[in-house]
């Protein structure tokens, strides 16, 4: 059994991208991050804020444009115009979920972005030529998970359908997880069975118990039991929610319970597993839009 270690990981990745900008900043260009935050959701502001550390760190540039939860979508996507215009920004990101008001314009909203600034694949643009098979940018969590699965099985994501023949079981199907983390997995060939958070216990106990690989994104605690998988699989838990505590103290859980990592093969924790690597994966993102 092999317990992943996310921060680690994330840190050898980030020694490559600080060395990529020193070497951009020598030919005159400074990587810079848009990120717009609509409204006040704790979870966004906290994840931004980890963004913003990282990218400083890495010497890129990150700003931070917010909008109240009451402010007009058309003000959001003439903001989101304005960046597209600015030379000096290469990447632009808008933190999901959105606030509930704003379901409607989602995909308006995203789809002002210009495809060569998106570096979380947000665009329909960019979403379908990953449907197709032929990426231009990988979303920043289905590529870490990627990262993470290639070093549990030790092959490379260029290589050509080293999932043939193996049955992998994704819970959750959400546009920026669940379904690109499934399109990947069958582009390399696994049989890939995809559950819902809405999906009856038993037949998510029948997907999971029989998959060499489980990814879980669907944000809900202890939802993946030790009786609910395969002896030997991995197990990739994306799933990540905070509950509060008493003294103003919070807990972060993911959707696997920590007894799986017991008969597992390889595991990821909640906290410290996908987590980092998400966010280093998003900078890497950047660097790769600026060419280099």
């Amino acid at each position: 059994m092999m317990i992943f270690k996310g921060d680690q990981f994330a840190e050898e990745k980030a020694k490559i991208l600080e060395k990529k900008v020193i070497q951009l900043k020598k030919k005159g260009i400074t990587p810079k991050l848009a990120s717009i935050l609509i409204g006040n959701n704790p979870q966004s502001q906290l994840y931004l804020a980890l963004k913003g550390k990282r990218a400083r760190q890495l010497g890129i540039d990150f700003e931070l444009v917010s909008f109240k939860n009451n402010e007009d979508s058309d003000l959001i996507r003439e903001k989101i115009k304005q960046l597209n215009s600015d030379s000096s920004i290469q990447g632009i990101l808008v933190q999901l979920p959105l606030p509930e008001r704003y379901l409607e314009n989602k995909e308006e909203i995203l789809s002002t972005i210009d495809p060569e600034k998106d570096v979380d694949c947000l665009t329909p643009t960019n979403l379908g030529f990953l449907l197709m098979g032929d990426p231009r940018i990988i979303p920043a969590t289905p590529k870490a998970v990627m990262q993470i699965l290639c070093l549990a099985l030790n092959k490379r994501l260029e290589e050509k359908k080293w999932l043939a023949g193996e049955d992998v079981c994704v819970v959750g199907a959400s546009n920026l997880v669940g379904k690109p983390v499934a399109m990947i997995l069958s582009n390399l060939g696994a049989t890939v069975t995809i559950c819902r958070s809405t999906t009856t216990k038993k037949r998510l106990g029948e997907a999971t118990r029989k998959a060499k690989i489980l990814v879980s994104a669907v944000g809900k605690p202890g939802l993946i039991t030790k009786q609910m998988v395969k002896p030997g699989a991995v197990v990739i838990d994306v799933g990540i929610t905070n509950l509060a505590q008493p003294y103003g103290k919070t807990k972060i859980l993911g959707d696997v319970d920590q007894e799986v990592a017991e008969i597992t093969s390889f595991f990821t924790p909640v906290p410290g597993g996908v987590g980092p690597v998400t966010v280093i994966c998003l900078m890497e993102n950047l660097i790769e839009k600026i060419g280099l």
